[in-house]
């Protein structure tokens, strides 16, 4: 078994990516979020084995257990544009209620599928 990789090494393989994505989204030639891009070459790296998860766990464990944390900021930006949001309240509800199970059932989808994937690995 491989000796998982220092705490330090394990952030600048993160961030790293995350810059990869950002100089990415930068090059398109249409708006496109560079963190998510960032989620999808980090998924890629981890699906073609480019990257072994247990490379960065102990990292990636960290910043999702403290992701509450995390989002502090961007609540706090919220705040800022209540008025705004009370002025499209109703749009704003519907917009949330529709995309609030989409993004919840294309989560589950995905994590039956790298499961499943996982699942083939062992066998």
């Amino acid at each position: 078994m491989k000796k998982p990789l220092h705490i330090t090494v394990e952030l600048a393989v993160i961030f790293g990516v995350c810059l990869l994505g950002d100089f990415i989204a930068e090059l398109l030639p249409f708006d496109f979020s560079a963190s998510v891009l960032s989620m999808i070459i980090l998924l890629l790296l981890l699906v073609v084995k480019a990257l072994k998860f247990e490379s960065i766990k102990a990292t990636a464990e960290f910043l999702t257990s403290n992701m509450a944390v995390l989002f502090i900021p961007y609540g706090v930006k919220v705040l800022q544009y209540l008025d705004i949001i009370r002025e499209n309240l109703v749009l704003f509800l519907l917009i949330v209620l529709v995309t609030t199970p989409v993004v919840y059932g294309v989560t589950a989808l995905t994590a039956m599928l790298i499961m499943k994937m996982q699942k083939g690995e062992k066998e």
